[in-house]
């Protein structure tokens, strides 16, 4: 009882629940005069924090990225040599790509008869080919805007699996003579510290 009489009551005034209802309207309108939030120098910070270890963790500076995969399985070698950007011939188990781009598939470490010009015994791999004359193109329009990248020209890295077959090294390389390709830089696993 004796908390009862010590408890105070507001009075609302007549209009109460006009004035609510106003209110909501002009919210639902928009006609409210509310500042919008601001963002403090600790929370930009933040941000810019988080996006730089973003770009970091997603920026690549090497001139050749290879995905490992159990269909690639690059040989070991004995080099100090950093890869340039070249156009990239990637030769699998099971495809060819150029520059991560598929351009055909290889069954058993050969491409197919139909793919080849003179058939099976033909070292002229038509697909392969017109992909690398289209990369030859791209980098002399780059090189005619941008003379630095025409050192490039001509030079192709080979990526392979350590298990191809050389008959179908022989017809890549020839298909890409053929394309104007006259330099050639194979991606091997620098195992130089196992041999020091």
């Amino acid at each position: 009882m004796a908390e009862e009489k010590n408890q105070t009551f507001e009075i609302l005034p007549e209009n109460y629940e006009q004035d609510v209802l106003a209110k909501k309207k002009a919210g639902k309108k928009g006609d409210r005069d509310v500042e919008p939030a601001k963002l403090t120098m600790n929370s930009l910070m933040d941000i810019l924090t988080i996006l730089l270890v973003f770009l970091l963790k997603n920026y690549s500076t090497d001139a050749v990225s290879v995905t490992p995969s159990s269909d690639l399985d690059l040989p070991k070698g004995m080099t100090a040599l950093t890869p340039e950007q070249t156009v990239a011939i990637t030769v699998s188990k099971s495809a060819i790509l150029v520059d991560n781009i598929m351009v055909l598939t290889v069954k058993d470490g050969k491409v197919d008869a139909a793919q080849k010009r003179g058939g099976d015994d033909g070292y002229f791999i038509i697909p392969l080919n017109k992909a690398l004359a289209d990369a030859v193109e791209k980098q002399r329009r780059i090189a005619a805007v941008n003379p630095s990248a025409g050192k490039s020209l001509g030079i192709a890295t080979v990526i392979m699996d350590g298990d191809t077959p050389f008959r179908l090294l022989t017809e890549v390389m020839y298909s890409a003579g053929q394309a104007e390709f006259s330099k050639f830089k194979f991606l091997v696993i620098s195992n130089i510290e196992a041999g020091a």
